[in-house]
């Protein structure tokens, strides 16, 4: 008889109703987040073992229950949004994991989107929808219309200039970039070929960025097809910059 979980109107079957081949892919570690980078995919790392100290007394850590999380249908239906990697004891302690069983999901970067204890079906579909609705999704820009005089609060000004369309400043919404909003005050600024403003910013073509420091100074420009990977890659790279010692700006 078949055993029913029910979590937001959802039914999970507990019993295993799956194609032999319709499982999770468990990624390598060394290249899911390279992988996740070309993808846009978040990284599930599932972990059975706490971060490790020297104070603490080893601790048995029961895993059937959350092991059988991974291999209910209705997990494994959605498992396409997410790249899977079982975490070791190395991994345990960069991410600082406790209450294992559970999982660290991370972006790209390595950085934590959500973490979360793992005891049944109902634990591991909540996560995912939890990243999938609320912490993994695109974000509104409050783009400004004029650069303020002044230093800005923000560690960097975006300046866009859009294209004629007006759509191609959107990818700085995009779901991979949303962690470096707090960090920027955006502005778009109209463009005209070899006007005053254009001249001012280096931009002699659109869709255009400049990304500048709180005092002004550009730090890098990007133009062309401005997908997500590219902005972020120019976000990267003037953060590095201004982390840079002043010698080597």
């Amino acid at each position: 008889m078949n055993r029913l979980l029910i979590v937001s109107g959802i039914t999970l079957l507990s019993l295993p109703a799956l194609a032999a081949d319709d499982k999770i892919t468990w990624e390598h570690a060394d290249g899911a987040l390279a992988k996740s980078a070309a993808t846009g995919k978040p990284v599930i790392w599932y972990f059975v073992n706490n971060q490790f100290s020297k104070e603490a007394s080893p601790v048995p850590v029961a895993t059937d229950a959350a092991d059988k999380a991974f291999t209910n249908p209705v997990i494994v239906k959605r498992r396409e949004q997410f790249l899977w990697v079982r975490g070791d004891q190395t991994k345990a302690t960069a991410f600082k994991v406790q209450g294992a069983p559970g999982i660290v999901v991370t972006d790209s970067d390595g950085d934590v989107i959500l973490r979360a204890s793992i005891a049944s079906p109902e634990n591991l579909f909540d996560a995912m929808q939890k990243v999938l609705k609320e912490k993994w999704i695109d974000a509104p820009i409050a783009w400004g219309d004029v650069v303020r005089s002044g230093p800005i609060r923000t560690r960097l000004l975006v300046i866009g200039f859009d294209d004629e369309q007006g759509g191609a400043l959107k990818s700085l919404e995009d779901k991979t970039l949303v962690k470096y909003h707090k960090h920027c005050e955006f502005v778009k600024l109209s463009y005209e070929k070899g006007g005053e403003v254009a001249k001012k910013w280096g931009v002699d073509k659109t869709p255009s960025i400049v990304i500048c420091d709180a005092g002004e100074r550009v730090l890098e420009r990007l133009s062309g097809k401005l997908d997500p990977n590219h902005i972020k890659v120019g976000i990267q790279k003037a953060m590095a910059k201004l982390d840079a010692p002043a010698s080597k700006r």
